[in-house]
């Protein structure tokens, strides 16, 4: 298990220790100490770790969660919403590691390394629901000498069943694609977002 995955794992205990929902059914950080050297200890996954968290221990959670997957740096996490500003919801693990979102789309990342410091994500968020539509991006970066770079991309939004979306981008340099899942009320709920060429994709799926 590489740091970077055990501090991950770490974060998501502590948030929930801080929410006041650690059960005695969910491994604990000893457990985890003894994992790194007992090979039959079960890995922590997105998939165990949304196993450990029953409905009962959601409902007793003051902030929303949100289950966070990065497969490029093989790391999940449980981050807890600690703001909400002009629509910008902010979502943080214990360690500081945070993800912003606007209308379900990412925004801005920091703590990961090659942030996205910023986003303007158009008229996405009108976009999704819609279920058809050209929108246009453009995300902001620090390059090697921590000047803001700016990349433009043209997206185009199509329905691929009843409550998921497909957003296709390219630029000159990079293209990518996203994927949405939607709840009844059309607000994103799960999702597959880029966020760099080096970070890749997020696994974003709200919990609560």
């Amino acid at each position: 298990m590489s740091n970077l995955r055990l501090r991950y794992t770490f974060a998501a205990l502590l948030v929930l220790a801080a929410c006041g929902n650690t059960p005695s059914d969910l491994p604990t950080i000893p457990d985890l100490l003894a994992g790194l050297t007992a090979p039959e200890q079960p890995v922590m996954t997105a998939d165990v770790l949304r196993a450990s968290l029953t409905p009962e221990i959601l409902a007793r959670s003051e902030n929303r969660l949100l289950l966070l997957e990065v497969p490029s740096r093989d790391a999940v996490a449980i981050l807890s919403r600690v703001e909400i500003n002009q629509g910008v919801e902010t979502y943080l693990t214990a360690d500081g590691l945070a993800i912003s979102l606007h209308d379900g789309i990412v925004v801005a990342t920091r703590g990961f390394g090659f942030d996205l410091m910023t986003a303007d994500t158009g008229e996405m968020g009108d976009a999704l629901p819609a279920g058809a539509a050209s929108s246009a991006r453009v995300h902001r970066y620090l390059d090697g000498e921590n000047h803001i770079i700016a990349q433009s991309f043209g997206c185009r939004v199509s329905r691929t069943s009843e409550r998921t979306m497909r957003e296709s981008c390219a630029s000159s340099k990079v293209s990518f694609e996203n994927s949405y899942s939607l709840n009844e009320a059309g607000v994103i709920v799960a999702s597959r977002q880029w966020v760099s060429p080096q970070i890749g994709y997020f696994g974003i799926e709200i919990l609560n």
